[in-house]
């Protein structure tokens, strides 16, 4: 999509500037869900139609793909060099969420006589585990500064960091396709390793103390891990991703078979009580068969 030219701003750019710039910046942990239901897109997708009813559909989408991607500063570095990044997180979650959909829907009208893309959105998920990094950082470093025991006064700070991991856990799948730079074996690892930190965390420094709310979400936090490990969509995602892999490497792969077979015969045929000979074509065999289980890993 992105062309490097400065897009027009004609009254119609304006009016669809206008109604994305209010959806997003309007968009918070309250109403996210609500704004980016089935039912919702559906109605965005009206409104844009109906601004300009004499325009050519794909020309709309394109424009508001174009808005989406140079008229709001919620990428990873605006949000983490100007502050205050907490807030604003539901407003980068809406804000990708439709521009990864205008894309795909101008992709997919007729008319269209220029692919739409975005390669930004291809560091989104990558994005977002980043931010639950740094929320897992700073729910670490709440228990150290009050000794593992939280105030009254950090409950509902705590509330608004796991509150902002599921919300960033949720719609970081969405984001995960064949061009995403994160793997989605290293998206479950990564959600497996973030429980285990907060929950020890959250878990002592709570110890003896009734906290509905902060217990309902941590526990929700554990369901969504456990959803997110279990999806078998990710897995033939991360199978697809691998497989390609291997097709762009199949030289390389097929020589590391023929190695194998190679280095199996050598082994059967090699005489049993030459052991110094036989112990070096066992560790060639295992150095190859690492280097061949490296293809079942998307890079």
């Amino acid at each position: 999509m992105a062309s490097g030219k400065e897009p027009v701003k004609d009254e119609t750019y304006t009016e669809i500037n206008a109604y994305l710039q209010e959806l997003v910046n309007g968009s918070d942990y309250a109403n996210i869900r609500d704004r980016l239901s089935a039912k919702s897109i559906s109605d965005i997708e009206c409104q844009i139609f109906e601004i300009n009813n004499s325009a050519e559909p794909w020309k709309l989408v394109k424009t508001a793909a174009e808005i989406l991607r140079s008229e709001f500063k919620l990428d990873y570095d605006d949000l983490v060099f100007e502050g205050g990044w907490m807030d604003h997180l539901p407003k980068m979650v809406a804000r990708n969420y439709l521009l990864r959909h205008f894309l795909e829907l101008g992709n997919g009208l007729e008319g269209s006589n220029k692919r739409l893309f975005d390669a930004t959105l291809n560091t989104a998920a990558d994005d977002y585990t980043g931010f639950v990094d740094l929320i897992v950082i700073k729910i670490q470093t709440l228990g150290e500064v009050r000794h593992y025991e939280f105030l009254e006064e950090d409950l509902p700070k705590v509330e608004l960091y796991l509150t902002a991991i599921l919300l960033l856990m949720e719609y970081c799948k969405d984001m995960l396709d064949m061009s995403s730079t994160l793997r989605p074996s290293l998206f479950q690892m990564r959600n497996r390793r973030m429980e285990g930190r907060i929950r020890g965390v959250i878990e002592m420094s709570l110890f003896r103390r009734e906290c509905p709310a902060i217990t309902d979400l941590l526990a929700k936090v554990s369901q969504a891990v456990t959803d997110i490990t279990n999806d078998e969509s990710l897995r033939e995602l991360q199978m697809a991703r691998n497989e390609r892999y291997k097709q762009s490497k199949m030289r390389l792969y097929r020589y590391t078979i023929r190695c194998t077979e190679d280095l199996n015969i050598q082994l059967e045929a090699c005489d049993p009580y030459d052991f110094t000979h036989r112990a070096d074509l066992k560790k060639q065999l295992e150095q190859v068969q690492i280097f061949q289980r490296s293809f079942d890993k998307d890079r």
